[in-house]
């Protein structure tokens, strides 16, 4: 490479040489709601390098962890403010008075939508925080991060490269990752290299069934890692082992976790 590698992607990297990293998709939300703060400390309890989660954009700009643009899926919102709202209709005051939790289990009533300040205050310093971006503005990121002082201790992704793009010139010492297939690239190929030099990406995260040793090996050769989205198996997990998957992201990380103790997912 050209230029040394961010001080975190070499880390994961080290880390990712006895096999993928175990990411929690969405933290633990196989045994947690989705994308609350007690799925993020379950994760993190477990031990889990690295967590993948999801923040949208309030209608007063505060950023806020939750996968859908539309509320009804995990929480009650359909019940207490109406069905069909969109996260981006309602004040950050509203949306945290939601109950994110009872859709997953009666048990976890009352688990709330968490700002990303808040999750990144359960996650840090034990595991790295992989920002998923699905709304807000690239200013509104930057400014929490930065006046944090987080800017380089989390990774931020997205599957919209402008934002990306406008997010290097704002953030330029956060790693950033191009998230696919999507608009600009529906395969892995000399677009997403293209697009990965012009953000000075640091990762390429990518649907696990899309890649291949080849398309691992090209990424691996930019300097950048690769990690899949989403599985929950054993044998898949093995499979992106042997293609040399850098990190894979999981609903079930105490099962991945296991089966990387037991040395299952070193790389054939």
């Amino acid at each position: 490479m050209s230029e040394p590698r961010h001080p975190l992607i070499a880390r994961l990297l080290e880390l990712a040489v006895d096999g993928p990293i175990v990411t929690a998709h969405r933290g633990d939300s196989r045994h947690h709601p989705e994308n609350t703060l007690p799925a993020f400390a379950a994760a993190a309890q477990l031990g889990v390098p690295m967590q993948e989660f999801d923040v949208q954009a309030s209608a007063d700009g505060v950023l806020l962890c939750i996968h859908d643009e539309t509320l009804d899926r995990t929480t009650d919102a359909a019940r207490t403010l109406g069905p069909g709202g969109l996260v981006a209709q309602f004040s950050a005051a509203d949306l945290m008075r939601l109950d994110a939790g009872s859709w997953k289990h009666p048990s976890c009533a009352g688990a709330r939508i968490p700002t990303l300040e808040r999750a990144l205050s359960v996650m840090l310093p034990t595991c790295v925080p992989m920002i998923e971006h699905k709304a807000g503005k690239p200013q509104h990121y930057a400014e929490l991060l930065r006046s944090l002082g987080l800017a380089d201790q989390v990774l931020l992704q997205s599957f919209d490269w402008n934002f990306l793009r406008e997010a290097r010139r704002l953030l330029p010492t956060t790693p950033l990752g191009l998230l696919g297939p999507g608009p600009e690239a529906t395969a892995m190929d000399d677009r997403v290299h293209a697009a990965a030099r012009e953000v000075g990406a640091g990762f390429v995260h990518w649907h696990a069934p899309e890649v291949t040793a080849e398309a691992v090996a090209a990424v691996h050769a930019q300097g950048m890692l690769l990690v899949t989205y989403t599985s929950d198996v054993q044998l898949a997990w093995c499979g992106g082992a042997r293609l040399g998957i850098d990190a894979m992201c999981t609903n079930d990380p105490s099962a991945m976790l296991a089966a990387r103790d037991q040395g299952l997912l070193r790389r054939g």
